[in-house]
């Protein structure tokens, strides 16, 4: 079949990636079958290196094979679905289609290989340019996308077949903070949707807000949570409670704890608030434990005070120490919370997690890849081979 379309250079250039990357997948040795512990099973990492694109990693106790390398462009985050059999790849571009947005890719998952499929490519509203974040309600029918670019948010209806829908609300946000260039406008950075499953909860960069919005009836604002001016607000987390609230703010290096009201749609009080470099990156334990906040090389261990919502520090471990760009895009833990996945712009790192005391083990490469940027983790299932 003839391509009805001439490749430029750098689509040249891509395409020959992917095929060498695809060449190396299939020399590469498949995952042995008799092997009794089978977690998390794939890894679906986000990359922007020389070649944009998904990389599916099928991973059996310490070993990865890379199984298979999709085109995206810049798939900045990504968010599977509560059935498992479809992953959400934000695009954070400038333009799709001639007009200033981003984009949202549908990948169906195949259950016994993790092979992605394309089933479609949704456009963001006018001038949703540069989307940073997207996540998925729940109960898998809604996706909602923070623009940084655009400084604004979407919300997507997800169908039956599990394809994101056109845009069906939009909020543009405004406002700005002390900090120039960084803060000269509202830049939408993170979206977290509550146990309601009704309610999205944002935090804006530019503005030093975090908000509650209502998807009820599109995209309405419920309540603007300011920050201390010059903050930065970034990554957001949620005990698994739904009643507290966890924000790493990048501009000001901080790590604070809220109550929140899930019933109501309100942020609390403010119930720890500590400095030290933690805004790159936020993660929370599924045991509800632990909250891991990394910043400055470094990852580190909270313990979370369930009744209060203190912080206390349990350990940390730095990643420069092995000689290796540390620059941090994201972090994520196994569903099994035995491990954390740290993306740096050179290597993806394994970091064992003691479940008891929260201690960090030596971090091991669990592979080279250059500028890894998002990354989901699909737990095998039962007939994994």
């Amino acid at each position: 079949m003839t391509m009805p379309f001439s490749l430029n250079r750098r689509e040249f250039v891509r395409m020959a990636g992917v095929a060498a990357l695809l060449k190396q997948a299939a020399s590469l040795p498949t995952v042995a079958a008799q092997s009794t512990r089978i977690l998390p099973g794939y890894a679906f990492v986000g990359v922007m290196g020389v070649v944009h694109g998904v990389h599916v990693y099928a991973i059996q106790n310490e070993r990865w094979s890379l199984r298979q390398v999709v085109l995206s462009n810049a798939p900045v985050s990504m968010a599977l679905h509560p059935s498992r059999k479809t992953l959400y790849v934000l695009n954070g571009v400038n333009e799709y289609q001639g007009l200033p947005r981003g984009s949202v890719q549908t990948f169906s998952v195949h259950p016994g290989s993790g092979h992605l499929t394309l089933q479609g490519r949704q456009p963001l509203s006018l001038s949703a340019t540069m989307p940073r974040q997207l996540t998925v309600s729940p109960d898998g029918k809604w996706l909602a996308i923070a623009v940084h670019g655009g400084g604004a948010y979407n919300l997507l209806p997800i169908a039956a077949d599990g394809q994101a829908g056109r845009p069906c609300g939009i909020l543009k946000e405004t406002g700005c903070g002390p900090v120039p260039n960084l803060q000269d406008r509202a830049y939408p950075t993170a979206v977290l949707f509550d146990k309601t499953g009704h309610r999205i909860i944002t935090a804006d960069l530019g503005s030093d807000r975090v908000c509650v919005l209502s998807t009820e009836d599109g995209l309405a604002t419920i309540e603007r949570h300011e920050m201390t001016a010059g903050a930065g607000p970034r990554h957001l987390a949620l005990h698994p409670s739904g009643d507290i609230l966890f924000v790493a703010n990048a501009l000001e290096g901080s790590l604070s704890s809220y109550s929140y009201n899930a019933a109501r749609g309100r942020i609390g009080t403010r119930l720890a608030h500590l400095l030290g470099g933690f805004g790159d990156a936020l993660a929370m334990h599924p045991n509800g434990e632990f909250l891991l906040a990394a910043g400055n090389g470094e990852i580190t261990t909270w313990r979370i005070e369930s009744s209060n919502g203190d912080l206390s520090r349990m350990h940390s471990r730095k990643l420069a120490d092995l000689g290796n760009s540390s620059e941090l895009s994201a972090i994520a833990i196994t569903p099994d919370g035995s491990e954390v996945m740290a993306l740096t712009n050179q290597v993806i790192f394994r970091i064992q997690v003691d479940q008891a005391c929260g201690h960090l083990g030596q971090p091991l490469v669990a592979e080279s890849v250059v500028n890894a940027r998002s990354i989901a983790i699909l737990p095998a299932s039962p007939n994994f081979a």
